[in-house]
């Protein structure tokens, strides 16, 4: 029986290319937190200004979790806007000026 041998990434790309997956999300799970409300509003007797707050909540939370994660992918190298899978991308991989 003959292995396939797999692929492996560098841990910096991977950890790179979850970074960007985690920005991809982070608008789809904010857009849930924004319909809760109106999920549940025929079996739940709710005030406006609680509801308010939980959409005031739910959008400071997406906010501070998109601004930590580019923090993070700032600190990764090659900066925020470099392709982890293009060659050269790399602030290790650029010759010095």
């Amino acid at each position: 029986m003959t292995r396939v041998p797999t692929t492996f990434l560098a841990r910096e790309t991977y950890r790179r290319r979850r970074l960007i997956d985690a920005i991809r999300v982070v608008p789809i799970v904010a857009l849930l937190l924004f319909l809760l409300p109106l999920l549940g509003a025929a079996q739940m007797a709710r005030s406006t200004a609680s509801s308010g707050i939980f959409l005031f909540a739910a959008w400071f939370a997406a906010i501070l979790a998109t601004a930590l994660i580019s923090r993070a992918l700032a600190r990764s190298p090659g900066g925020v806007g470099a392709d982890p899978l293009e060659p050269g991308s790399n602030e290790t991989d650029r010759p010095e000026a």
